[in-house]
């Protein structure tokens, strides 16, 4: 364990980022598996899990009526599902500017000063 700094668990992080309507600052590494780059650490403050905060609700599910073009849209919901739980990754927004970051969650290092470990 470092001295001198706390730490937390991944699983306490997750379930404070998913549940939290304060923005938060983290620390993780950058990696793209599909371009074979990363490495970079990068620090990062005043983010929100995508979907959360104050005014943020979540977007009611698309209906199935007799037009084909609900089908259509339905069928394109479902092809965006980013399958966050498959692929350990979390989408986060800025509130300083909007910009949304993806992370890996097992790159987190550090989350509000605080050593992650798993």
């Amino acid at each position: 364990m470092m001295e001198g700094k706390s730490v937390i668990t991944l699983k306490q992080v997750l379930a404070t980022m998913a549940t939290t309507v304060e923005p938060f600052s983290l620390r993780f590494v950058k990696l793209n598996e599909q371009k074979g780059t990363g490495g970079e650490l990068v620090a990062i403050s005043g983010q929100l899990l995508s979907g959360r905060g104050p005014g943020k609700q979540l977007e009611p599910a698309p209906t199935l009526g007799p037009d084909p073009a609900d089908v259509a849209e339905l069928e394109a919901s479902l092809a965006r599902n980013p399958n966050h739980f498959d692929n350990m990754t979390r989408n986060l927004v800025s509130t300083i500017n909007g910009h949304y970051t993806k992370v890996h969650i097992s790159l987190i290092t550090e989350f509000e000063g605080k050593k992650v470990i798993i």
